[in-house]
């Protein structure tokens, strides 16, 4: 059995490697690894945090769906909420420009999806991630969001990036923008 340990889903989550191992194994049923392997998993934690409901033997624990969502995710749902929360349109100037197509299907939308699979790697805590700067820099930028980018160009760009390190209450725009008329 081949288990690959991605290390920032070790330290999202407070998860040590042993933790993630025991429960990859028993989610995938390899209990006779178990016997073979020195792992020292903290089990009430991982209950607590709901990554697994405990059984008497290891055959009997039952892996939760939040465990499972680490590392199998829906990419066409992940694009879809990035959608939800991505402004569709904004005005500049009494003027609408679109952003992104509404329907997240939509052929319009199919490089930035493509991209955006790329961008989050199937890894659904990126896509929290990704979603939580999102939300940050709509919260900073409320004000100017006639600037924001196409979501194409958003997402080729990782402007997100830009968001990851502001505090909750940091309300202050990000960048100066020096604008002249012509």
């Amino acid at each position: 059995m081949k288990v690959e340990l991605d290390f920032e889903v070790l330290s999202q989550t407070d998860m040590s490697a042993d933790d993630f191992i025991y429960l990859y194994i028993i989610y995938r049923k390899g209990y006779n690894y178990l016997s073979d392997l020195n792992l020292k998993p903290n089990l009430d934690q991982l209950q607590e945090k709901g990554y697994v409901k405990l059984g008497e033997t290891p055959d009997q624990h039952a892996i939760r769906q939040s465990f499972i969502d680490l590392f199998v995710t829906d990419i066409d749902q992940m694009f879809a909420e990035l959608c939800s929360n991505y402004p569709m349109k904004v005005m500049v100037n009494g003027q609408v420009r679109v952003l992104h197509a509404k329907d997240p299907d939509a052929k319009t939308n199919e490089k930035a999806k493509k991209r955006y699979e790329r961008a989050v790697g199937g890894k659904l805590y990126k896509h929290k991630h990704i979603i939580n700067c999102l939300k940050t820099q709509l919260r900073v930028e409320r004000n100017s969001l006639g600037y924001m980018q196409n979501l194409e160009t958003w997402i080729n760009n990782h402007t997100w990036e830009k968001y990851e390190n502001l505090d909750e209450n940091d309300t202050q725009q990000t960048t100066t923008r020096i604008t002249r008329t012509l």
